[in-house]
């Protein structure tokens, strides 16, 4: 299944990367569960997060990512790992 990620001012490469290996990128005007939502630090605020239905489920939340100097492969690294740093 696709994982939905939400998607906030962030580059063309990276979401353009994201859909070529698989996820649904979704936008501030969806409306429903979403996996992870990705934000720029350098630019961007996290007043949007209440727009989405997970965001503070303690079971099923939303895992939030700053892109902020990450390239796509390490973006999808912390996705799938839902870590930012290796574990061991």
């Amino acid at each position: 299944m696709k994982k939905n990620i939400a998607v906030h001012n962030i580059p063309d490469n990276i979401r353009e990367s994201l859909v070529a290996m698989g996820y649904n990128i979704v936008d501030d005007s969806y409306q429903g569960h979403v996996d992870t939502i990705l934000y720029n630090s350098d630019d961007g605020s996290l007043s949007y997060l209440n727009i989405y239905d997970n965001v503070i489920d303690m079971t099923n939340g939303a895992f939030i990512v700053d892109i902020n100097n990450k390239n796509p492969q390490e973006i999808v690294s912390i996705i799938e790992n839902r870590s930012y740093t290796s574990l061991f």
